[in-house]
């Protein structure tokens, strides 16, 4: 059996900046005299998980529970804000469909909060059908966020593949790790707010590259 595995948010969606501004309104009624602008952002994206970005930011003087309350108040935000505003990346779409026409599995390989998820999920909803997914995870399944491989080990383990059938798509550096780890055959396709080098092999074609590595791989 194959599998194709969209890895972090920002493969299905961009939200980068409805997500940066989130965190801006969090900071302000949490009390703490932050503001990221869209370099401080594109930085902070370099390395996946909202927490761990917190605690980093702070040069690690914010405890994980005060962290946790800032994150919380950024997804009350990122609710408000993203209503009716997001929708799929280009080719993310015939990328499902190729996916269900071919007997393909389809998984969302994330390590996000399951608040956040639910939030995508449910602005997604009208544009992309979940429950065609055969695997959905969050950062609750396990106990090593990305880039530790173990998200995609466990979506292998569930999903009942092999990492030789699979692919996943991921939108940073970080988080392509996570899947290489697993020795899946990963496309890297960067978010308007992902940095990269200029040398880095960027799949711009996704739906081609998928179809490339199930018909001729």
């Amino acid at each position: 059996m194959k599998s194709i595995l969209f890895g972090s948010i920002g493969s299905l969606v961009e939200s980068s900046e409805i997500q940066r501004k989130a965190f801006n309104e969090a900071f302000k009624e949490f009390g703490v005299d932050w503001y990221w602008n869209v370099a401080n952002y594109i930085r902070m994206l370099e390395k996946p998980g909202g927490l761990n970005r917190l605690i980093e930011y702070s040069k690690f003087e914010l405890n994980q529970d005060d962290a946790k309350r800032i994150h919380l108040l950024k997804v009350k935000y990122f609710k408000l804000l993203s209503e009716k505003n997001l929708k799929p990346r280009d080719g993310v779409l015939d990328i499902i469909k190729y996916a269900l026409k071919n007997n393909i599995k389809i998984g969302f390989i994330t390590t996000t909060t399951k608040d956040t998820l639910n939030l995508i999920v449910k602005n997604l909803s009208n544009q992309i059908d979940f429950s065609k997914f055969d695997l959905i995870t969050h950062d609750q399944l396990i106990k090593k966020r990305k880039p530790d491989p173990e998200i995609y080990n466990y979506a292998l383990k569930k999903l009942n593949v092999d990492f030789k059938n699979s692919i996943a798509i991921e939108n940073t550096l970080e988080s392509c790790n996570s899947s290489n780890a697993a020795k899946i055959h990963t496309i890297f396709s960067p978010g308007e707010y992902t940095s990269y080098d200029e040398e880095t092999v960027i799949s711009k074609d996704i739906l081609k590259s998928v179809i490339s590595f199930f018909e001729e791989g």
